[in-house]
């Protein structure tokens, strides 16, 4: 058996993946990723790496840390923060994973002797036709494959996904009946550099949040913003300003620093442009074609029938219903329980 290396990370989620694992013989190892630098990580890390230490005691396999917090903060926390300085809604997670996750840990577990690195991710990989495709998760209220899109074929190639075939409630059971000291352990929702603080109140200390005017789309003035960096396209609730119907936010206005506002309808579109599109499960369509499926703009938001025109690394998605696209966040190409690929939503 291929002798692999467990990201546990003190959740149930990781802590079933590394027991499924050990229970199918393999040889394995855990190994906890720290990406803040342990001074801003406090209290946060050490609870972390307390679960994740008691997990491999119990079962009985060794444990390692890896200080990725360097390259962490250069290639994630950066991105979004400078994301978010130009009126983007970056996905950090997305960025995350193929840059950390599977990078720094990828290249610690080859270093060690280990063939391949294993998450809680609840999705499925498979070899088909001389590549791999990665699936959906077999439990849909918790699919995590839009979270994986960005990943290459090597990083596929060497990535095992114990849970994928499981349900949460599977995964409870399975850490209760096997004893696990985080089978009832609440599962964490927020972005794991800004768990202690609103990410408006990180945002704040590092870029940019002038106050201007919020205008509706027949260039009313309606009130004042706190900050551009505060609001997403799509947003609705926390705008602090009365009006005679609901109004959401439509887009950022850069140049003169307002927040335009409008009808829930405005705020739809047909169309979105993408770039930095990754493929997945297929290779690369030809300059110029076009590739049908459902698509979706935001992670677990509700596909939508979809057909990309690719133009290289940019695409132009059709949406056969409106949706809300919001700038910086990933819009991912499904065919089915299939993920074909996926890019960065642009502005208009």
């Amino acid at each position: 058996m291929p002798r692999v290396m467990v990201a546990v990370s003190g959740g149930v989620d990781s802590a079933v993946a590394a027991l499924l694992l050990k229970q199918q013989g393999h040889e394995i190892c855990g190994v906890t990723i720290q990406t803040m630098p342990a001074a801003a990580a406090e209290p946060v890390w050490e609870d972390a790496l307390d679960h994740a230490r008691q997990i491999c005691a119990r079962l009985g396999i060794p444990h390692q840390t890896v200080d990725a917090s360097a390259e962490f903060s250069a290639r994630v926390i950066n991105h979004f923060v400078s994301e978010y300085a130009v009126g983007r809604t970056p996905n950090p997670c997305v960025v995350c994973n193929p840059a950390i996750k599977w990078g720094c840990l990828l290249d610690h577990a080859a270093a060690q002797g280990y063939e391949y690195l294993a998450t809680g991710h609840y999705a499925r990989i498979e070899a088909s036709a001389g590549r791999y495709r990665l699936l959906r998760g077999q439990d849909p209220d918790k699919d995590q494959s839009y979270m994986l899109y960005r990943l290459s074929q090597e990083q596929l190639a060497r990535t095992l996904l114990p849970l994928g075939e499981h349900a949460k409630h599977e995964v409870r059971e399975l850490a209760e009946a096997n004893d696990l000291p985080v089978a009832a352990r609440p599962e964490s929702q927020d972005l794991c550099f800004i768990a202690s603080e609103k990410h408006t109140d990180f945002l704040r200390d590092r870029i940019d949040f002038s106050p201007g005017p919020i205008v509706d789309v027949a260039g009313n003035n309606l009130g004042e913003h706190q900050g551009l960096a505060a609001y997403t396209v799509g947003q609705r609730k926390g705008l602090g300003i009365a009006a005679a119907e609901p109004l959401y936010v439509i887009r950022k206005d850069m140049a003169n620093n307002a927040l335009i506002v409008g009808p829930r309808e405005a705020a739809f579109v047909r169309t979105c442009r993408l770039s930095q599109l990754n493929w997945v499960s297929v290779p690369p369509p030809d300059y110029g074609c076009e590739v049908a499926g459902q698509l979706e703009v935001r992670y677990r938001s509700s596909p939508v029938e979809a057909v990309l025109k690719v133009v290289g690394r940019k695409a132009v998605a059709r949406l056969e219903s409106p949706r809300v696209c919001a700038p910086g966040q990933s819009a991912v190409l499904y065919d089915g329980e299939v993920l074909l690929g996926g890019g960065v939503i642009e502005p208009d």
